[in-house]
């Protein structure tokens, strides 16, 4: 092959090279898409299960799973992991899934920790809240809960007569987590500062999982 052949060669394995990221690129986009309207159609579906741990105001972490059965047979499910003490939604997960998969999660979380049924209402009034309180204090909920919430659908929070209070002995406190990496730390511990004032919340900081 002479090297003007070489040449061509490479340019025809470059163009291809291209074409195939680029038609990933379209299939994800397309599965994004696909799944978005599934999702939100399954917000009109009847609600299946809504746990939340029994512990969750005491140890002031957990996940609160709320899903709906669809027609098809599969489940929609949502977890927002929860703080109660103070940075609100740490995780969230979306997802549509065959209901052998969903039996396996619900059988899992049930092993894993005391859980208890919650109603509808309160679930989303929960969720909402300690969005709304951890926003209060300039701490964002995880990018995700954008798209988790739309599962509430019409479940109306003012329905819920349970009250709920954030927080621990009356202040913030952050506790960091094992994803939370140093910057992370020194991110919410100085908008705790600036929003709260020196002494006016609590903390306790973990070493950062290193790489």
């Amino acid at each position: 092959m002479t090297l003007s052949q070489k040449a061509q060669q490479k340019k025809r394995e470059k163009k291809a090279a291209k074409r195939k990221e680029a038609n990933k690129a379209a299939a994800r986009q397309t599965g994004m898409w696909t799944f978005a309207r599934e999702w939100a159609a399954a917000a009109q579906a009847p609600v299946a299960d809504v746990l939340a741990p029994k512990t969750l105001f005491e140890r002031g972490i957990g996940t609160v799973w709320f899903s709906r059965h669809l027609p098809d047979g599969r489940y929609a499910l949502a977890g927002f992991l929860v703080d109660t003490f103070c940075p609100g939604v740490k995780n969230a997960i979306a997802n549509i899934l065959s209901a052998e998969k969903y039996h396996d999660v619900i059988e899992r979380t049930l092993a894993n920790e005391p859980v208890e049924r919650m109603h509808p209402a309160c679930s989303r009034k929960l969720v909402e809240q300690i969005v709304a309180y951890a926003g209060d204090l300039g701490l964002d909920p995880h990018p995700d809960y954008k798209l988790g919430k739309l599962i509430f659908g019409d479940v109306d929070a003012a329905a819920c007569p349970v009250s709920f209070t954030f927080g621990r002995e009356g202040k913030p406190f952050y506790v960091s987590g094992p994803d939370d990496t140093a910057a992370v730390q020194r991110r919410i511990l100085k908008q705790l500062e600036r929003r709260c004032g020196s002494g006016n919340f609590d903390y306790l900081l973990g070493i950062p999982d290193v790489e």
